[in-house]
This record gives C-alpha cells, structure tokens and sequence, in this order.
C-alpha cells in the first residue's frame, strides 16, 4: 500500500513532465538529433584521426592513404558533421510528418514527401542570391535555421494538404502513388512561395539570416571589458543554444576567435619575448577547465552517473558515452540521456559551466595553476590537455577539482531526473498492462511492434526478459490445490519476475511480451524444466501423490519441440508422465493446425495429464474438449469470485461440472477463499480447490512445509 501510495504522489508530476516533453515539436526535435547521431560520430572520429599528432600515426596514415591522408580523412567530416543542419533538416521533418495524428478523412501524408518540401524552403532560406551555397552554411551553424524550418515548413504543407479546397482527386491504375504526388502540388506550391517571400523580405538586410544571430552577438561582447564577465556569458550562451539542440560552440566560435584565439597567441608571444603571459582565458582554459568532457562540462555528469544512479539505461548511455567524452565529444550524453531539451536538467547544464569558469578563474588569476601559453587541439584528451595547458601538474588537480565540483552539481538534480524517469517508466508500465489485458484476442496489435511508449517499454521489457531468465530474477513459486477431503492433491508452477525497476512483473505481461516476440516456447521449455526438477525433488524427499501442473501457452503447442521438451525432462528426473500436468491457457485460441494437433495427441498417448486453464472466459472451451482429450477442467475465476453472488455462475458452473462428471474429468474451481465458497462450489461439482483459503503461491521450501503439514493434519503418510 505504502508503494502504490507513493507511486500515486508521483504520478502528476511525471505526467506534466511527459505533457511538456512529449510535445510533438520537442520529441521531433530529439529523436531528429538521435538520428543523425552516428553521422556526429562518424565526423566528430574523422576530425579526431586528423588532430592526432603522434609521428606513428601520421606516417602510419600517410603510408595507408598517401600524402593527401589529411585531407581525405577530413572528407569524412564534410560529408557528416560538416552537413550536420541538412541531415536534421531531413530527420526532424521526417519524424515530425510521422508524429502528426491523424484526422478523420485526412489524406495521408507521405513523410517523404513533407521532407522534399522542407529541403527546398531549407535553401531558400539559406542559399545566397549567386546560389554559392559554402558547406559551413550547412554545418552545425546553421542549425537553428533548419530546425525552424522543418517544423514550420512540415506543419504548413501537412496543415495545406487538409484543406478540403486544395484536395485534388486523381484516380490512376498506373501507379498508386500518382494520385498522392498529383494532390501535393498545390500545398508545395504555396508552401515553398512563402519562404521564398520570407527570403526576399530577409534579403532586403544584405546580411545571411545564419549572421543575423552572429552580428548582435559580436555587439554584446565588444560591450563588456571584462575578460571574466566575457568568459561567464560564453559558457551562458553557448549551454543554453546547447540545450535547445544547437551546436554552441560553433554558434560562438567567432566569438572565441575575436577574444579567446587572440588571447592565446598574445601568451604565445609574450613567452617568445621572454614576457610573462598576461591572459586568462584562452581556448586550452575554455576546453580544460570550463568545458570538460565537452559542452556543459559533462565529464562530471558522468561520474555522477556512474558513482549514484540505479537506473540501468542512464548507466548504458554512460558507458556508451565515456570514451567519446574523453576526447571532449559528448553528443552521445546530451541527445540520448538526454540533456538537450530536458527541463530536470538544464539548471546544472547551464550552472555549471559558469561556476567552473569563476573557480577556474580563482586558481589562475591567483597563480596557483600556470597561465595557458600553447595553443591545443579540441579533441586533445582529459588529462592531457589539462597537462599540456598549464605545462604540469597543477592544471591536471584543476581539471580533477571541477570534475568533482561538476559532478556535485549535477548530481541532485541527476536522482531527480531519474525519479522522475521511474515514474513516468512505471506510468507506461501500467499503460502496457491495460493494453495487454485490453488486446487478448488473437487479432491484437503486437506490443512489441508499437511505436508508442508503451511498443517502446515492451521491446526493452523483452530484452530484460531475455537477461533475467538466467540471473534468478525469474522464478517460480508453487500454489498447492487440494481435494474436498483437505489432501493435497497438485501443486500449478507459477512464473514470477521481480523486474529490477517495475517490481514485480504481473505473469499476463510476461507471457504476452513472449508471446508477441516469439520466444515463448524457450520460456515453456525453462518452466517444464524446472518444474519436474522440483518435483523429483520433493519425491526424493518422500512426497509421491502429488502432481505437477505447468502452464503451456497455445502457441507451445505449434512447437514439435515441446514433446520433446516434455520426454528429456520426465526421463532425466525419473518422473512418471501421469506426475505432469499441462495447463492451457484459454486466454488465446488453440491454434487448428497440424502440428498443435500432433503436440496434444502426442502428449496423450505418451501419459501427460492436460488440463484447460480459465475455463469459460469465451472462447470455444466445449470444442476443445471435442478436439482432443481433457482430463481437467480449471474454471476461470471470473466464474468462482461471483459463485455467490450471481446465480448465473451457479448455472454455469453445475453445467460443466455435469458434463465433466459424464465425461470423467476433474473440475478445479480457482480463486477460493472462503469456506462459504468451497462449500458452494462443492455442492455444484467441483472437485479440487485452489486459492488463498488454503494458501497463495509458495516458494519451494515453504511449498515443501505445506504439503507436509497437510499430510500429517489428515493422519497420512506422505510415503
């Protein structure tokens, strides 16, 4: 009770977090990011390979690529990084025109389409009146420029397309995609001719609208004399076009190189002049002390990660992030934790920087850490180029200090974030339970097919599926059912999984996920296996009249391995086949193929009891009886539970126990838990009784006790 308590206090603010979040915008905007993250990679690990000065690289790349080596490495980063903004143009558009819910009578919209349409406003808006367009115009500078146009672009030709008045209706039975082209004419028409107004009005300022951001910038800088005040609005600026998505340091880097740049070529020259250097902040300051680990110093956010969180995909993340933040490229970290876009955290993101760059300012300006006076490369490592910037072992303890002082920062607000991640993780997890308990006839939408959080957290479910099967967080628990005279007669295995985040998984969502994934009959084949051990167990110990029922999905059945399954386990643990008893499940139809039916006349003949588990939730439980041999009927619960209340379930139930009684099959009655109950059900027919009148689920041991106990109560002998 305390749990739910506290998961119910936190529900609201986890679903405002998801409502600011989950703005369609926002999740376009991030997943955009994620998907060109390999290209930021792939040109972030060029530039590194072409900064690497070590002799044996270089002469080992010139031997491999020849002379021109540096330059080809480099077309890596043209082609990727170098082009960052066109690619996110494409991306954001893409997922946006997929992430826009359809209306009733919408035409469909093909995302491909509203990324065509994106593209040619995106060079409008960008390309120069001679139509010379420079790669850094398509780099990350301009960024914010393809980001606003592929949301206004997209949303304008998605909303054009709507309108009934531009709708054009073409039939075609040449091509099925004719008829879609011929109605976007008009919507790309008029979407493409009001940024082409929009790029004539901008081109009256005589200035690249990617400048525009450059020219108030340069006039706020050259307003302040103070190198520190210079140093603290940098960090600002840049971590706040960070966490909008932007690349801010390249957003900045002309500010750095009318500031920074020249303040380490003014300490270069005055130690050649055998002067004392006389700047503060330089570039190698900036990257060793303020920006470590890259943008928002997070070399600290990740040793918070790893010192304090319990949430497992920020610890992947981390890892995955960790060697790139070495070399001071942490996009891994700021799109995929994230960073970018998160509110929990902007407060450090933003703080932090700036308060490295006061106490960086401190230890320099009091001369406890040398003054920089080596101008590095960006990609230099941690560590080094704490070395090589204040030429020994005091900027390295600097660098050690902020990292520490970063991770402080971060970390409560880190253990908040990820509460709230908990929260809104169990918010979906209670989601996916009500779609599976919504979606169990054989025509549900796969869970783990959904592209929503709730696909989302089935898909990552199975993956912990697959790892717990084999770390004890799966397991199984045994309820006993017991006779009209109190004997214990049967014990059912029960699959239990105590999720490291969720708790305690409920058995429909672990079979569901199985099921939908596929892998359910390795689950099958695991449980069969570790219900007869148990068994032999328990009749090596002396318990020999009780059996074992094990619960088999439908889809088992389509499985010829699970004769087999059933043959290698009753042989290996000496068990007789009358000692296992298959339940299954009504939740789904037994399939009518050739291969189920083989299964279950199989399992007849050699010996195995089969039982139909929730007997009478609707689905054809009378012609299963006709297909094949039963020799024990379950009554679903929905039956037992309202046994006195509703004298429907009275008629029910003394039906199907008569029909059994004729046909010689047991009928268990689940869900007991009152006397008043087992006597009425008693009296209807029923033969065997389970539920918490007698006891719930058990471990093995205590399972153990029970039966015991019962046996020595009813004056038997268990041998």
């Amino acid at each position: 009770m305390h749990h739910a308590t506290q998961l119910w206090q936190q529900r609201p603010a986890a679903e405002a977090l998801l409502g600011f979040t989950e703005h369609r915008w926002l999740v376009a905007i991030r997943r955009g990011f994620l998907q060109v993250l390999p290209l930021i990679m792939l040109g972030a690990c060029a530039h590194i390979c072409a900064a690497i000065s070590l002799p044996s690289w270089q002469a080992a790349m010139q031997a491999l690529l020849g002379l021109s080596w540096h330059e080809q490495i480099l077309l890596l980063w043209q082609a990727s990084f170098g082009v960052m903004s066109l690619w996110l143009l494409i991306s954001i558009s893409h997922t946006l025109a997929e992430l826009v819910p359809r209306r009733n009578q919408d035409p469909d919209t093909n995302p491909i389409s509203v990324v065509l349409v994106s593209l040619v406003c995106y060079m409008l808006l960008v390309m120069p009146g001679n139509g010379q367009i420079s790669l850094e115009e398509l780099g990350a500078r301009g960024s914010f420029v393809a980001i606003c146009t592929a949301l206004l672009a997209s949303e304008l030709f998605i909303a054009l397309r709507r309108l009934r008045a531009l709708q054009v209706r073409w039939i075609s039975d040449l091509d099925p995609l004719l008829p879609d082209v011929v109605h976007n004419i008009l919507p790309a028409i008029l979407t493409a001719a009001l940024f082409f107004l929009l790029h004539t009005a901008l081109a009256e300022l005589d200035t690249p609208i990617e400048r525009l951001f450059d020219k108030q910038l340069f006039a706020l800088f050259s307003s302040l004399e103070s190198d520190l005040l210079r140093a603290m609005l940098y960090s600002l600026i840049s971590q706040i076009l960070w966490f909008f998505g932007m690349h801010g340091t390249l957003m900045l880097q002309d500010v750095a190189r009318n500031w920074f740049t020249p303040a380490t070529h003014a300490n270069e020259l005055a130690v050649s002049l055998g002067a004392a250097p006389y700047e503060i902040f330089t570039e190698p300051v900036i990257r060793s002390f303020v920006l470590i680990g890259g943008s928002g110093a997070t070399a600290g956010l990740l040793l918070a990660l790893f010192l304090s969180t319990r949430h497992r995909n920020s610890r992947n993340i981390g890892s995955l992030a960790l060697l790139p933040s070495l070399f001071n490229i942490n996009e891994i970290l700021l799109f995929g934790l994230p960073v970018v876009l998160n509110p929990l955290l902007l407060i450090p993101f933003v703080l932090t920087p700036i308060v490295l760059t006061l106490v960086s300012y401190v230890a320099l300006s009091s001369g406890w850490v040398p003054l920089s006076v080596h101008s590095q490369a960006w990609v230099l490592p941690l560590g080094i180029n704490a070395w090589e910037a204040s030429n020994g072992w005091r900027g390295l303890a600097l660098q050690a200090v902020n990292i520490l002082i970063s991770a402080g920062l971060y970390l409560p607000f880190l253990r908040r974030f990820e509460a709230r991640l908990d929260a809104a993780g169990k918010a979906s997890f209670r989601q996916l339970i009500h779609s599976l308990e919504e979606s169990l006839s054989s025509s549900r939408q796969l869970l783990v097919n959904r592209q929503d959080a709730v696909g989302r957290l089935a898909r990552q479910l199975l993956l912990d599926l697959e790892r717990d099967l084999t770390n004890g967080a799966i397991y199984m628990v045994y309820q006993p059912k017991l006779n009209a005279q109190g004997a214990v007669v049967g014990v059912e295995a029960l699959l239990r999984w105590q999720h490291a985040v969720f708790g305690m998984v409920p058995p429909n969502v672990l079979v569901g996920i199985a099921e939908d994934a596929g892998c359910i009959s390795r689950i099958g084949h695991w449980t069969i296996a570790v219900a007869c051990r148990q068994l032999a167990s328990w009749q090596a110990a002396g318990i020999t009249k009780v059996s074992m029922a094990v619960n088999v999905s439908p889809l088992q059945l389509s499985d010829p391995q699970l004769l087999v399954n059933v043959r290698e386990n009753l042989g290996r643990y000496g068990l007789h086949p009358g000692d296992l008893e298959l339940e299954i499940t009504e939740s789904r139809s037994v399939s009518n193929d050739e291969q189920s039916n083989r299964s279950l006349s199989a399992l007849n003949e050699l010996g195995v009891s089969l039982a139909m588990d929730d007997f009478g939730m609707g689905y054809s439980s009378l012609l299963y009886m006709r297909r094949f041999r039963i020799d024990t009927i379950k009554l679903d619960g929905s039956l037992t539970r309202e046994v006195e209340s509703n004298s429907s379930c009275c008629d029910i139930i003394s039906q199907v126990a008569q029909l059994c009684q004729t046909m010689n099959v047991r009928v268990v009655a689940e869900y007991v838990e009152t006397e008043s109950q087992r006597a009425l059900l008693q009296k209807l027919g029923c033969t065997e009784f389970q539920g918490y009148l007698y006891s719930p689920p058990l471990r093995a041991a205590d399972c153990l006790q029970f039966i015991e106990q019962r046996a020595r109560s009813a004056g038997q002998h268990a041998a």
